[in-house]
């Protein structure tokens, strides 16, 4: 007999041993700094269940990643504040569906314990106008975060007509960096 609730279920724990494990954890090459080695974690967000004629190209439990990196440091005195550029790894191709749809980075400076969020478009624009909040977004941001461990989550978010927004990943994407002073 089906029963898509235990269908379910095993689903949600395949991905979440097997996806991250084997696929999405991309720990970059360590960065020297002055005292310490630098290590970048990404792990992506993973998309829900798309069902109907209207999905989104590639169907279910799509993967997005965020890369997290020290921002650049100009040379000027005073030094200007240690920054975290997000950026989205590989754009998805356009597609109607995406037009709504965007992502919700949260980070936190597990040191100085500043937190902020940052909102960016992880697909690419049509050659044609496109409009809506999500179309406005870009692919990278800066956030001032200080220098110290900083941690990011990932969310996938869709646009609702006359409501907010609506979380639709299944499991959020994480970032870790250790940013140098």
């Amino acid at each position: 007999m089906f029963r898509p609730r235990h269908t379910i279920t095993a689903v949600l724990v395949a991905l979440t041993l097997g996806v991250p494990a084997v696929a999405a954890a991309t720990p970059t090459t360590p960065r020297p700094s002055a005292t310490t080695q630098v290590l970048h974690l990404h792990i992506p967000a993973i998309g829900g269940i798309e069902a109907g004629p209207g999905g989104v190209p590639g169907g279910s439990f799509q993967p997005v990643t965020v890369i997290a990196q020290p921002g650049i440091r100009t040379l000027q005195y005073p030094p200007p504040p240690p920054t975290v550029s997000f950026t989205v790894a590989d754009p998805a191709p356009y597609h109607a569906q995406y037009s709504y749809r965007y992502l919700q980075i949260s980070w936190r400076n597990l040191q100085n314990g500043k937190t902020g969020a940052a909102q960016l478009r992880h697909w690419d624009k049509p050659a044609h106008p496109v409009d809506g909040y999500p179309a406005s977004l870009p692919t990278s941001a800066i956030a001032q975060t200080g220098a110290g461990p900083v941690v990011a989550t990932v969310t996938v978010l869709r646009e609702q007509y006359q409501r907010p927004p609506t979380t639709i990943s299944v499991i959020p994407g994480l970032s870790a960096i250790a940013v140098p002073a």
